[in-house]
């Protein structure tokens, strides 16, 4: 019983080391400051708490041609109103969550891809092309944008998604503000940054367009911004994803340090997936879809390192209610304080009961004189 006991203090002494960072992310909120508010009142309902907030970008609709290269201020006019719209978005998600990041998407000024683009104090900071510690060995890189989608023919050859004459709506996907060659030859100071994180230590990647070869990124439906049923499936999927991003996703000192890839852009391929061992997390769109996600990572302390690991994640509907009895505990140290006082109570019980019990003397025990036998009676002995 006590060595059972024993182990079992064991493991609450490992859980007790254990961390829950939880991570809420939001996408493509497209100027829906209604769904933000919608999404503040569901929070509130929820007795888990998060210390993180991602938004992949697309806080507003500005309107962009596609781009050769690399955009030109002169051919993006008129930004003032957007960068307030944008401003507005971000004050609101900085509601949500202590600590807030963002990065711009297609639809968003081109003034929030500049190096000085940095919010207000006290409102989301801009991770585009920026590598940041968050917490102990837990990192957020940013990079913003999106570059052309495209389909595969029949023989695999690629070809743009405005080529294709079956789906109208793929006229509205912009490429702003590199396309991929570009996007490629930009990223190289910043992958650097991101590989140069110690290799103990995890990344959390937050883009505006997911990697290609993800499910997340990849479109099934005709229209690209529903998931209602039914849907009518394309004939060719789209590839909604940075090819960039899906060649820096594969290598080996990005799959060591990234545990979490947070992208948005294909409102309708919204989900969860693994790429390598990264989890990579599309939330949809808070305007569209309707959705967020939610992530929980965990942190272990291990023969005096830090390590990460994703424990959960789920995208999840606004106006779902089935989280509002959520019995998550939110303070992991009232927990470990909590499961400490039961097993040093249980400790005890076991001691007591393994203590030899004090031998308590019998009462004397009266004997009754003997009773003289009474004589033989039939067979008699013959002398």
């Amino acid at each position: 019983m006590l060595r059972f006991l024993a182990l079992a203090a064991l493991a609450y002494a490992q859980n007790a080391s254990r961390i829950e960072y939880n991570v809420l992310i939001v996408g493509d909120v497209h100027d829906d400051l209604a769904a933000i508010d919608e999404l503040r009142s569901r929070l509130g309902r929820q007795s888990r708490k998060y210390h993180l907030l991602l938004c992949t970008g697309d806080l507003t609709t500005m309107p962009h041609g596609n781009v050769e290269g690399s955009a030109k201020p002169e051919a993006t006019p008129h930004t003032n109103a957007f960068v307030r719209k944008a401003s507005e978005a971000a004050r609101a998600l900085a509601t949500l969550a202590p600590l807030v990041y963002f990065v711009p998407g297609a639809l968003d000024p081109l003034g929030l891809y500049e190096a000085d683009a940095r919010l207000p104090p006290g409102q989301p900071r801009n991770a585009h092309n920026m590598v940041e510690k968050v917490t102990s060995a837990l990192w957020v890189a940013g990079w913003g944008g999106a570059t052309m989608p495209f389909e595969r023919d029949a023989h695999g050859k690629r070809r743009a998604a405005n080529e294709s004459t079956a789906h109208p709506w793929d006229g509205g996907w912009t490429q702003f503000p590199f396309d991929e060659r570009e996007a490629q030859r930009r990223q190289q100071p910043w992958r650097r940054k991101v590989t140069k994180v110690p290799e103990n230590d995890a990344v959390i990647l937050l883009t505006h367009a997911g990697p290609d070869g993800s499910g997340t990124s990849l479109v099934t439906a005709q229209d690209a911004d529903s998931v209602e049923r039914p849907a009518d499936v394309r004939a060719h999927s789209l590839h909604a994803g940075s090819i960039a991003l899906g060649e820096f996703l594969r290598q080996k000192a990005t799959q060591q340090r990234v545990v979490l890839h947070a992208h948005g852009r294909a409102h309708a391929a919204l989900g969860v997936a693994r790429f390598g061992s990264a989890v990579v997390v599309n939330p949809g769109s808070l305007r569209y879809t309707r959705t967020y996600a939610s992530v929980t990572l965990e942190e272990r302390r291990i023969e005096g390192r830090t390590e990460w690991r994703v424990t959960r994640a789920a995208v999840a509907d606004i106006s779902d209610a089935s989280n509002d009895v959520d019995v998550t505990v939110t303070s992991p140290h009232l927990a470990a304080l909590a499961l400490s006082a039961i097993v040093f109570l249980l400790v005890a019980l076991a001691a007591s009961c393994a203590r030899p019990a004090r031998r308590v003397p019998a009462p004397p025990v009266a004997f009754a004189p003997k009773t003289p036998k009474s004589p033989q009676i039939g067979r008699v002995s013959s002398v």
